[in-house]
């Protein structure tokens, strides 16, 4: 078992600096995170689009985390909004079938332990260079602008 989870660690170290890669992050500092959630919300709403309910990540961690001997809390709140255009799903789709992976686009929200008047927006870049992964990007880079724009001072960080 020991053996499983040393090589699960050691696949997963490996993955990670090609992930980050597609990982998008806007600071919004200062800022609280109710007021960036709601301009979030808001800026989901604005672009037409109806959020899912929120996966609240945080909260599985910080439930998790003793079980597995992970007492300190990674996030002091941590969110996922889903959420799908339309039409930019069909333009995935048509361009790969494949791309029904990148479907519901998602936008992580969350503040860290000691640092609670900054608020983190992060996403996935979406894959390719098709007009379907670029009208993506561009919707979830509009949305973060707009959130941040709403919700305090932004800087991009990546």
């Amino acid at each position: 078992m020991l053996r499983r989870v040393v090589l699960a660690v050691a696949l997963l170290a490996n993955l990670a600096p090609a992930q980050a890669d597609d990982i998008r992050q806007i600071a919004i500092a200062p800022g609280r995170y109710a007021d960036a959630r709601e301009a979030l919300v808001d800026a989901i709403e604005g672009e037409g689009l109806i959020p899912a309910p929120p996966s609240r990540f945080g909260d599985m961690l910080a439930r998790t985390g003793p079980a597995l001997d992970q007492p300190a809390p990674i996030y002091a709140e941590a969110e996922v909004l889903h959420f799908c255009s339309a039409r930019i799903a069909w333009q995935l789709a048509r361009e790969n079938p494949l791309n029904i992976a990148q479907c519901p686009l998602a936008m992580a929200i969350f503040t860290l332990p000691g640092e609670p008047s900054t608020v983190h927006l992060a996403w996935r870049r979406p894959v390719g260079d098709s007009p379907g992964s670029r009208a993506a990007d561009q919707l979830l880079e509009r949305i973060a602008r707009h959130t941040a724009d709403n919700a305090g001072r932004s800087s991009l960080l990546r």
